[in-house]
């Protein structure tokens, strides 16, 4: 988790290349962990890399959707 939290901190200060390097190495761990707190980070992650049309920055996007569309978070009613 604080990989993604690193990534988003990358993002939201304008670094976008490096932002998508980090999240790429959390993404990577983000897979082997079935947890609604990362995926809940993922989203964080997400709406971090929103500004930015890279190709790098759009894998970010591809791989953490799939990863959060594969670990829904639960919605409390």
């Amino acid at each position: 988790m604080d990989r993604i939290g690193l990534a988003a901190a990358l993002f939201d200060e304008g670094e976008a290349e490096r932002g998508a390097g980090a999240a790429q190495q959390a993404l990577d761990e983000a897979a082997r962990v079935d947890s609604t707190l990362v995926t809940s980070r993922l989203n964080t992650l997400l709406h971090a890399a929103r500004p930015y049309e890279t190709a790098a920055v759009n894998d970010v996007r591809t791989r953490a959707n799939g990863l959060a569309a594969a670990h829904p978070t639960p919605v409390a009613a």
